[in-house]
């Protein structure tokens, strides 16, 4: 685990689950490098954690899975391992709109789509980027998450 260290009393630096808080304009140094905990799903219908903040879907067929209300603020990274078709949908949306946005439900089809939500508890979860896994020119997008209503 690496080490953290506050240079200075300005800051509060916590440990909250698996990910580091940190508050009140916190100076960090000593970090060599900053590691997220990772869970791999393969499984249909199966719950994505709220608490471990990367998620690689490694499904064996065209299938779906769910994402619980998160905490203000807080980012979770989907990554695909597949070519098959894998559906997000979030058990609530936070009192607004999936996504932050008309759609529902967020799909990857490509080994190495990603997209990176956060929490914005009026918005649940909101898209704050989406890429392709696909070879394409710089000019090209080819096979992004697919957003749908």
């Amino acid at each position: 685990m690496p080490k953290v260290t506050v240079t200075n009393n300005k800051g509060l630096v916590q440990s909250s689950g698996n990910g580091l808080v940190v508050e009140s304009n916190a100076t960090l140094s000593s970090v060599n490098s900053l590691l997220y905990a990772v869970e791999t799903l393969s499984t249909d219908a199966a719950a994505a954690s709220t608490t471990i903040p990367v998620t690689i879907l490694a499904h064996d067929g065209d299938e779906g899975v769910t994402l619980g209300d998160g905490s203000p603020g807080q980012i979770k990274i989907f990554i695909s391992a597949t070519e098959n078709t894998v559906t997000l949908t979030p058990q609530s949306t936070g009192g607004g709109s999936n996504f932050g946005g008309n759609s529902a439900t967020i799909a990857t089809t490509t080994i190495g789509s990603c997209y990176t939500l956060i929490w914005t508890n009026a918005l649940g979860w909101s898209l704050i980027s989406r890429t392709s896994g696909d070879n394409a020119n710089a000019t090209a997008v080819a096979a992004m998450p697919v957003l749908a209503g």
